[in-house]
């Protein structure tokens, strides 16, 4: 396969600022114990989980560590995020997570901020006494009440996980030391699902937040959409119907892909990689050490996640020289002409970079979902103006 294009033709790899990783996304268990159908590691077109081992094993643990250390040094970082990810993390058991936390103290002479994702179907209190001793912050993958959970998010044999995902809720709810470590809810929109049943429901759930995320789709594998959607944008409304839920609610309860765009607005940075971000900061780690630049570039190819580069072997240093890395770290220059020169740019940023693939251009062009962001930014600039104005 001939490898994506990342940048336009003679534009130059440097960096706006000097670079470094301060996320470190580590796979920890390269399976899951759902099947969901919109899952892009599983169900995407890079099957390389299959040859991986099942949990990073103490060793590469360990190596990772040291890597991130040689990081810190080198860049003078006081502060890191070690993410524990999967596949399913909590998988890897109780006793691992345990090894990998003291192992990653003892070694790391930065400031760490632990976090885990989960699809919440395997918390336990053994699990949540460890994230308090560490002070591991959770978030956890819900779609919204049981039917709009039960679309996607299903166990092998079939079985809805919404029963196991709310037992969990209740658990970590039980007790104040735990509940602090819940960070919120993480969504991906449905359009069959009602946007503003779907705020209710999470926010009911005693959360500081919640995130949505667009469906892993890009121009070879677009997105689901009504036959009546001829202006594509039919994901921008079910996202500004969410927004009107969320302003209407007077709750006070995040929603991160809101605030960010509320924020540009404003003339603020961005600060997630999904929207308007001008620069990346995370690098993923896999489960046999492999060290990979972006993982939802999995529902791209393997070429497109692929650096050839593992943490027995290279540091996190040459991984920013990568190409498919460095494209990440030069603002808009690594766009499109028709990115570049759009009015939405400062706060779309051409979109997040898996939803740019086509296959005879490769990243060089809008998001797939360009309408729809387009939709969703102007209408919250409407609300915003309406806000200023009432004040």
């Amino acid at each position: 396969m001939i490898a994506p294009q990342w940048t336009p033709e003679g534009t130059t790899l440097a960096p706006l600022t000097s670079p470094a990783f301060y996320t470190f996304i580590l796979k920890i268990a390269a399976r899951c114990n759902l099947a969901c159908s919109y899952c892009y590691v599983y169900e995407g077109p890079d099957q390389s989980w299959r040859s991986r081992p099942k949990f990073m094993s103490d060793q590469t643990a360990e190596q990772t560590f040291l890597r991130i250390e040689e990081h810190v040094r080198e860049k003078q970082l006081e502060e890191v995020v070690i993410t524990f990810h999967g596949g399913e993390p909590l998988l890897a058991g109780v006793s691992r997570l345990q090894r990998f936390l003291t192992t990653a103290k003892k070694l790391i002479s930065a400031n760490i901020q632990f976090t885990v994702q989960t699809n919440g179907t395997l918390l336990t209190k053994e699990f949540l006494n460890l994230f308090a001793e560490h002070d591991v912050q959770i978030g956890m993958s819900v779609d919204g009440d049981k039917v709009a959970n039960d679309r996607y998010r299903r166990f092998k044999n079939g079985r809805s996980s919404f029963d196991r995902v709310m037992a969990s809720v209740e658990l970590i709810n039980s007790k104040p030391e735990w509940a602090r470590l819940l960070t919120g809810y993480l969504a991906v929109v449905d359009l069959r699902n009602d946007p503003k049943e779907v705020f209710e429901f999470i926010s009911g759930m005693d959360s500081r937040g919640f995130d949505v995320l667009l469906p892993d789709c890009n121009h070879e594998s677009p997105p689901k959409r009504p036959a009546t959607d001829v202006d594509k944008t039919a994901y921008g409304q079910w996202m500004s119907n969410l927004f009107n839920a969320w302003l209407d609610s007077g709750i006070d309860i995040e929603i991160c892909y809101f605030e960010e765009i509320l924020a540009m607005l404003l003339g603020q940075r961005s600060t997630r990689e999904h929207i308007g971000s001008q620069f990346a900061d995370l690098i993923i780690v896999e489960s046999d050490g492999d060290i990979e630049g972006l993982d939802t570039l999995k529902m791209v190819s393997r070429d497109a996640t692929h650096l050839g580069l593992n943490v027995y072997h290279n540091t996190f240093t040459q991984a920013l020289d990568h190409e498919s890395v460095a494209c990440r770290l030069v603002g808009y220059q690594a766009l499109c002409a028709t990115c570049r020169s759009c009015s939405f740019l400062n706060q779309c940023g051409g979109g997040y970079i898996p939803h740019r693939y086509k296959k005879d251009t490769g990243f060089l062009n809008p998001s797939v979902y360009c309408h729809d962001i387009q939709y969703l930014i102007t209408h919250i600039k409407n609300a915003l103006v309406k806000e200023l104005g009432r004040e």
